[in-house]
């Protein structure tokens, strides 16, 4: 459902700003005061450490001020993407927290809720605002009821459960109206409205969008731009054509000047369909590159996240040995003293201390060793691969805009095609990147859970249709309905993705590509099968190592030789192992094995 996790994202920060305030400020005061300011300016990552210092510091001094210090700082990490370090703040926030603060409780399980939401785990997320709205009308607050109602209803968005989100949305709107909260009350209306044109109710979504446009217009202009684009939507729907763009234009044009991006990105790309629809191709190919470019701005910045994740993790393992070093010089300032008086005993104790100290030291060098290959397999991969794509791009703009005037309708189409695989690729290898960073660290979020096979199968296939069809390609998949497998979704899907990736890459052209699943006791095959160029004998064996080449595929498709070693990874860290069969000039046979999801725990999720 779209923009419901732009609404959770207000809805978790209202629940969770406690205000702190005293005549004199202590410490924490000041570092919490210090991290909301860091939040306001979108500067998670030192809001981070200001958290982590104040919770450092109410450990020693204040430990009635955790539970609320460990609640944000679990927002701060559910905001960088580090979801496993967040689970682990607010599950010591839960042991910590007063069993009769309802309240706290239910941002608590508010929190959960989030967590597995932005993890698209929304089975779980279900439960725990539920979880939440129970506190909320345990302990009365019209508020806390209408947010949990609005987390409830975003998820069912999500799941596309579009009349259940109406009922939900509704019952929220309630205590919004009550509350004369405007801005609430046209978000809340336009999520109703989305709900009715994603279930194709054109008219009660018309009549939705314009309530919703009514209160927006004196409360929300943010929320006032996507009615603007819903009812263009209706008005294309019904043929009004040019009512539909003027709407469209009027939208353009507040959220340009309100500096809306997310507005501004969702309407470029309804800019785009409506003008694909006219025939009028020149117009949409100006806003599929604008939409283009808001789109990788986004990814930067959610990339700039992880990275920031990442770099406190750094920073934090630094500080500890830090710590430990000077434990290890305290260590030898106490065993000097004692050479004073017990010789015979210090030399003892000295040796043993020089033995753990080179021992220490040693496993040292070797994980600065192992950092540093890391480190240099990654400039290796930024500077060769990731330069190709973005040399590719500026080549066909270059192209487009020397011979604009002379070029035809149909060769600009072809060159913009270009242009949108090469950023697709530069894509690809950022998304490897930071896979194999995470997975090189330690720090994969690792969620596993029962999972419905085919489902995943037919997500990852109908991503890589339009690849497939550009070089005539059938993608057969045959994976019975009941298939449910115990595995951490997103790595599952990474590793299909990149599997069914290279069969498309590696496959002639008007091939077929076959996905099946097999039977083996207590677990499952899955196999991905092409007909393409193969694999020599020589490379079967070092096919999954990181130092694996990359190779070209049989349109010139570039790679990165990361894609085959995080598979690996992946698969092992779900309990299973991946193989691969070949015959040069003939097939290729990815197969890995993957758990069965435990009986009981089937027959539970289904009741």
């Amino acid at each position: 459902m779209k923009h419901s996790k732009i609404l959770c994202i207000l809805l978790f920060l209202l629940i969770s700003c406690t205000v702190m305030s005293q005549e004199k400020k202590s410490p924490i005061d000041s570092l919490f005061d210090a991290a909301k300011q860091y939040e306001s300016n979108s500067d998670l990552y030192n809001a981070s450490l200001c958290y982590s210092d104040a919770i450092k510091i109410a450990r020693k001094s204040d430990e009635s001020r955790l539970p609320e210090l460990l609640l944000a700082y679990c927002r701060a990490l559910t905001y960088l993407g580090d979801y496993s370090g967040a689970l682990i703040n607010i599950e010591e926030a839960e042991l910590r927290a007063p069993s009769d603060n309802e309240s706290l409780r239910g941002r608590l399980m508010t929190a959960y809720g989030t967590i597995y939401f932005f993890q698209g785990n929304f089975d779980e997320a279900l439960k725990y605002y539920e979880k939440a709205l129970e506190c909320a009308e345990n302990y009365g607050k019209p508020l806390g009821i209408s947010i949990s109602q609005t987390n409830i209803a975003c998820v069912y968005g999500e799941k596309k459960e579009y009349e259940k989100a109406i009922e939900m949305f509704e019952k929220s709107l309630v205590a919004q109206e009550e509350a004369k909260d405007s801005s609430s009350i046209a978000t809340t209306i336009f999520n109703i409205a989305q709900c009715h044109l994603d279930l194709k109710n054109y008219g009660e979504a018309y009549k939705s969008l314009n309530k919703a446009l009514e209160v927006a217009e004196k409360s929300n202009t943010e929320i006032l731009t996507l009615c603007l684009q819903g009812l263009a939507k209706v008005e294309a729907h019904n043929s009004n054509f040019e009512e539909a763009e003027r709407l469209l234009d009027r939208s353009e044009s507040i959220a340009y000047e309100n500096h809306f991006r997310q507005a501004l990105q969702t309407l470029y790309r309804e800019k785009k369909d409506f003008y694909v629809n006219q025939g009028r191709y020149r117009e949409a190919y100006e806003y599929l590159s604008k939409y283009q470019e808001f789109s990788d701005s986004l990814f930067s910045e959610d990339t700039k996240n992880k990275l920031n994740a990442q770099r406190i993790r750094f920073e934090l393992r630094e500080k500890e040995l830090q710590i430990e070093d000077q434990k290890d010089t305290i260590e030898q300032q106490k065993l000097m003293r004692l050479f004073l008086f017990i010789v015979i005993g210090l030399l003892l104790v000295l040796i043993a201390m020089i033995i753990r100290i080179w021992h220490i030291q040693r496993v040292r060098n070797r994980e600065l060793e192992q950092i540093n290959q890391t480190k240099d397999k990654f400039l290796s991969i930024i500077s060769h691969d990731l330069k190709n794509p973005a040399i590719a791009i500026r080549n066909v703009l270059q192209v487009i805009a020397e011979n604009y005037e002379t070029l035809s309708r149909e060769e600009i189409l072809e060159l913009g095609i270009q242009v949108l695989q090469a950023s697709e690729e530069q894509v690809k290898l950022i998304y490897d990147l930071l896979n194999w960073s995470q997975m090189e660290v330690g720090r994969m979020p690792y969620a596993p859970a029962n999972i419905n096979l085919n489902e995943v199968v037919s997500n990852v296939v109908n991503l890589n249709k339009m690849n497939a069809g550009n070089k005539g390609i059938n993608i057969k998949a045959d994976v019975p309905d009941d298939i449910v497998v115990y595995a951490d979704r997103n790595m599952l899907e990474t590793v299909l993705r990149n599997l069914l990736s290279n069969a498309i890459k590696f496959s002639y052209e008007n091939s077929e590509i076959n996905i099946s699943v097999e039977n083996a006791g207590h677990k499952y095959v899955v196999s991905v099968v092409d007909n393409g160029v193969g694999i020599p004998k020589e490379r079967i064996d070092t096919i999954f190592s990181m130092d694996a080449k990359s190779t070209i595929g049989t349109r010139g498709e570039a790679g990165n030789g990361l894609g085959l070693a995080v598979c690996d990874q992946m698969v092992r860290k779900n309990g299973g192992e991946i193989f691969v069969e070949s015959e040069p000039d003939k097939f290729t046979k990815f197969y890995f094995t993957i758990n069965k999801a435990d009986e009981k725990t089937t027959e539970n999720s289904h009741n």
